[in-house]
C-alpha cells in the first residue's frame, strides 16, 4: 500500500494515551470525590483544574483531525450521539431510581462529539477556505472568550435573561442555576477547539505525515485508541464497582 493510504497509527497512539489518562483521572475522581478516600482526594485537589481540559482537548483535536479522513461523518456522528442519549437515559433516569444521584450527564463529551462530527464536513470546508494560522489563532481567542459562559459571559459580557432563563440553551453553554451535568462539554467553547483540529489537518494533511506516524509505536495504547468509545462507556461503571467493593471490604 502507498503510505498515504495507510492508517495513521500515531493518531491511535495519542488517542490511546488520552484514554489511559481519562481512566486514571476518573479513578481518582470517583475514589476521591465519591468514596472520599483521603489519598485519592489529595490527588484530585491537585489535578482537577489541569487534567480534564488537557485530556479533553487532546481527544477533540484528534477526533477533528480524524474526521477529515472519513467520508461517513454524518452517520458516525449520529451513532455517537445516539450512544450519548442512551447514556443520558441511564444516568438521569435509571440511576436515580436505584439511589445514585448526581451522576446525570445531559450534554457530555459524547453529546458534543456526536454533534461536532456531524458538522465536520461543513467545518472542514470552512477550514479549507481560511489560512490555517489565522483560523487557529481566531479559534483559540474565541475558545478563551466563550469559556464558562454561564459564569463569565461572552468575553466578560454577562449573558442575561431571557437567554439564561431558557435551559434549552444548555448545549451552547447557557443555562441557569437548577441545571447540572456530571460531564459537561457545551458547543461553546469546545466547537472552537474542534475547529483547531480541522485547521491542523489542513496545515498537516495525511500525505505530509512523517513516516513513523504509520508504524506500530505502542500496540496496546493504539488498541485503546481505536476502541475509545467502548472504553468511555464501560470504564466508569467498572471503577464505581471497584470502589463499592473496596468500601464493603473496609467496612466489613
Amino acid at each position: 500500500m502507498d503510505e498515504t493510504r495507510k492508517r495513521i497509527r500515531l493518531l491511535d497512539l495519542i488517542r490511546g494515551c488520552a484514554v489511559i489518562a481519562m481512566v486514571l483521572y476518573h479513578t481518582v475522581y470517583t475514589f476521591g470525590a465519591m468514596f472520599r478516600f483521603p489519598f485519592f482526594l489529595r490527588i484530585l485537589l491537585a489535578a482537577q483544574d489541569v487534567a480534564p481540559p488537557v485530556i479533553s482537548t487532546t481527544f477533540l483535536l484528534v477526533s477533528a483531525y480524524s474526521s477529515t479522513l472519513s467520508r461517513g461523518n454524518v452517520k458516525r456522528g449520529a451513532r455517537i450521539f445516539a450512544v450519548a442519549l442512551a447514556l443520558t437515559l441511564v444516568t438521569c433516569v435509571i440511576l436515580p431510581l436505584i439511589g445514585i444521584d448526581g451522576a446525570g450527564i445531559r450534554f457530555g463529551i459524547l453529546h458534543f462529539l456526536g454533534v461536532a462530527i456531524m458538522l465536520s464536513p461543513l467545518l472542514f470546508k470552512l477550514a479549507n477556505k481560511v489560512n490555517p494560522y489565522l483560523g487557529i489563532s481566531v479559534c483559540a481567542v474565541l475558545a478563551v472568550g466563550t469559556r464558562n459562559l454561564y459564569q463569565s459571559g461572552f468575553f466578560g459580557i454577562p449573558v442575561t435573561d431571557p437567554f439564561r432563563s431558557v435551559n434549552l440553551l444548555f448545549p451552547f453553554g447557557v443555562y441557569h442555576a437548577p441545571f447540572a451535568s456530571a460531564d459537561y462539554y457545551p458547543l461553546l467553547p469546545w466547537i472552537f477547539v474542534f475547529m483547531i483540529g480541522c485547521f491542523l489537518a489542513v496545515k498537516l494533511p495525511k500525505e505530509k505525515m512523517p513516516a513513523f506516524a504509520y508504524k506500530k509505536l505502542c500496540p496496546p495504547a493504539e488498541f485503546l485508541g481505536r476502541h475509545a468509545l467502548i472504553v468511555y462507556v464501560a470504564h466508569q461503571p467498572v471503577i464505581y464497582g471497584i470502589g463499592m467493593l473496596i468500601t464493603l471490604i473496609l467496612n466489613h
